[in-house]
């Protein structure tokens, strides 16, 4: 498969990667201050407000990208702060469901206006055909940076 152009191709690469980091930064910020939330905790809460039931650890993790230890340590934190509950899954014993409580839906919904506001500052200047594009790209993006980590685990 031929490069377009290693120095482009590196150019964006670089770019890409700062741009995560600042839209992280902000986001953490924006979180933080206006409802004491972790980005990561707002997805987990996000991820368990929009599941039909209680979720594993590992499919918290595959859909942020954490590793499960990780996951782990994150869960117990926010059930600590009563975001969410443990349960022993009733299919296999060596897994656990995790089910938001309402304390945690009441902290996802104070934070979710939260999330609009900075998904609106990043995309300010930008179209929905803009925002469109950028969608499908950052999609085969995120697919050929898993492809290459998976040869890389093989």
């Amino acid at each position: 498969m031929p490069n377009v152009d290693n120095n482009l191709n590196l150019d964006v690469i670089n770019l890409f990667n700062q741009t995560a980091i600042a839209v992280q930064k902000y986001s953490d910020s924006a979180f933080y201050r206006k409802a004491k939330l972790s980005t990561v905790k707002y997805s987990v809460l996000q991820i368990l407000a929009d599941s039909e039931g209680p979720v594993i650890p590992s499919e918290i993790s595959i859909k942020i990208q954490r590793v499960r230890h990780d996951i782990t340590t994150l869960i117990t934190r926010m059930t600590k702060e009563g975001y969410v509950e443990v349960t022993p899954s009733t299919t296999d014993r060596r897994s656990v469901n995790i089910i938001l409580t309402k304390k945690g839906r009441a902290k996802y919904q104070e934070a979710e206006p939260i999330a609009n506001e900075i998904a609106n500052q990043v995309m300010i200047k930008m179209g929905k055909t803009t925002i469109s594009s950028m969608r499908k790209s950052l999609n085969v993006f995120k697919q050929n940076s898993l492809d290459g980590f998976n040869r890389l685990q093989k």
